[in-house]
């Protein structure tokens, strides 16, 4: 196993900031996480797992242990009974990436998670979803590799404890667990989900193809968000909260324009991008050389190489969203 000292963490994260890691090693198989887990053993330090880098802040001093790069690869698909198609996919794999292919085979389901970056095995770990889909609808099982303890599993879909954002990979238990291959369950059958308001025109004429739905997907998000490519990014860096009825309730009162969303007869989830934009303005807020995104406020964008300068506009915009509204929002982005 090739072990490397002292790498830049900033060339493996979309925001593109980020110290050293101490020791830095690529993994494709579970012997070579085997050996990643004894080298760490042997040093004594702490490991930290990452994929293409797209949900994670990497502080100014770098991480002090093993990053290991999940590199696993494979995508076989297998189509059952009742039209489904069960698809094992390389946690490595490159999601969109695998959404363009899904489309091109006709196998329906991931259409409405076009464009988004990062792997399929950070998929799981926070449930990513939009347009109305959330990859808890369609995954079977994770396979996973426990970096402390040497131990393989298969965790079901009610294991990983799948919540808005959340998952069981996030807890501290969780990150003990090294995702290798996710299952999903799509289907040859027509399942366009149009419910989302950008979407939904398409239903307006007539029949809709997979291929007119990631379409839309692309021309929406490519106006939402910027190229990760270009500018240090993480896509929406903050949650949408989800609040008690009556506190959404007492929002709606003062802001009637506020969109909200049930949840469960007792929680309702806010438009985060609005109350940014409408109620705190702050969409294309910028200071120095960090900000949010002027054609959506949950995005935050930045050219810095410093996360400090990140880290201080994320205490501004959390703390402007509290004086204004009484909440407080949590991250989407994993700081380390």
């Amino acid at each position: 196993m090739d072990i490397q000292e002292n790498v830049s963490l900033a060339e493996h994260t979309t925001l593109k900031v980020g110290g050293p890691a101490r020791y830095f090693t690529v993994v494709s198989s579970i012997a070579d996480l085997e050996s990643a887990r004894q080298f760490a053993l042997q040093k004594d330090v702490p490991i930290l797992v990452l994929g293409s880098g797209s949900n994670i802040l990497v502080r100014d001093a770098g991480f002090l242990g093993l990053v290991v790069k999940v590199e696993f690869f494979g995508r076989d698909y297998k189509i059952g009974n009742e039209n489904k198609v069960i698809s094992e996919l390389g946690s490595g794999e490159i999601l969109d990436e695998v959404v363009a292919q899904t489309v091109d085979f006709g196998y329906w389901g991931l259409e409405n998670l076009s464009h988004i970056p990062g792997t399929i095995g950070a998929t799981p770990v926070q449930n990513v979803g939009a347009y109305g889909v959330e990859i808890s609808d369609l995954l079977k099982s994770v396979s996973a590799f426990n970096i402390e303890t040497g131990e393989e599993k298969v965790f079901s879909r009610e294991e990983c404890q799948f919540a808005y954002r959340e998952s069981f990979f996030k807890s501290p238990e969780g990150r003990q667990w090294v995702i290798t291959v996710v299952t999903l369950e799509l289907s040859t059958l027509e399942k366009p989900s149009l419910a989302y308001k950008d979407l939904a025109a398409l239903s307006e004429s007539g029949a809709v193809s997979q291929s007119d739905i990631r379409a839309k997907v692309i021309e929406v998000r490519s106006q939402k968000f910027p190229d990760w490519n270009v500018v240090g990014t993480a896509g929406s860096f903050f949650k949408n909260p989800i609040v008690a009825t009556d506190i959404a309730d007492a929002l709606l009162a003062r802001y009637p324009e506020l969109p909200t969303y049930p949840v469960s007869p007792m929680e309702t989830k806010l438009s985060l991008g609005y109350i940014l934009d409408k109620i705190c303005d702050l969409k294309g807020y910028k200071t120095g050389e960090v900000g949010l995104f002027e054609n959506q406020a949950l995005v935050l964008v930045s050219t810095s190489s410093k996360s400090a300068e990140i880290e201080a506009l994320v205490k501004f915009v959390t703390d402007e969203v509290k004086e204004k509204t009484g909440l407080t929002i949590e991250q989407e982005v994993r700081t380390v």
